[in-house]
């Protein structure tokens, strides 16, 4: 019975680390890459799709366009009309006033989620091309790990 006891304690501590919070998201957009990274580490690396008009910084609603630079995660929806849903802080302040200063509404609502919840129209979409409207989107298994791994306020940096 003790042994059974210190298994069960010594499974229950490999999870438990295995599912430790990670620091900070970074995308690179050129690459369709997503890493999680925790203490300076890549803990895992993830394959994406971003929005249907890669090339450059989000500037306006309706671009098509996944947006460059320093944001955190500021919501957890579970209930996502995607799979899993991690919103960002965009528009961040830079945004805001490069829109104001072009006479632009900047948009909003981009997140990092997994696939739709139509599972048959899923395995069409999610074929590696981009397909979002500006969002990083995941495969659902995918998804559902690195929710797992976030919690609000964690940093994303998204590159080129």
């Amino acid at each position: 019975m003790k042994y059974l006891i210190t298994v069960i304690f010594l499974f229950i501590c490999t999870v438990s680390i295995a599912q430790d919070k990670i620091d900070i998201i970074i995308v690179k957009k050129s690459e369709r890459i997503l890493y999680a990274v925790k203490d300076d580490k890549i803990i895992k690396k993830y394959d994406i799709a971003i929005g249907q008009n890669p090339e450059g910084h989000k500037l306006k609603e309706g671009d098509k366009k996944t947006p460059e630079g320093y944001y955190f995660i500021d919501g957890k929806n579970p209930k996502s009309k995607f799979f899993l849903s991690l919103h960002m802080s965009y528009p961040n302040f830079h945004d805001k006033k490069v829109a104001e200063k072009n006479n632009l509404n900047p948009g909003s609502h981009i997140a990092i989620h997994g696939l739709p919840s139509l599972s048959i129209l899923s395995q069409y979409l999610y074929n590696g091309s981009d397909w979002t409207d500006g969002c990083i989107a995941l495969n659902n298994s995918d998804m559902k790990e690195l929710w797992d791994m976030s919690d609000e306020g964690i940093q994303i940096l998204i590159k080129p």
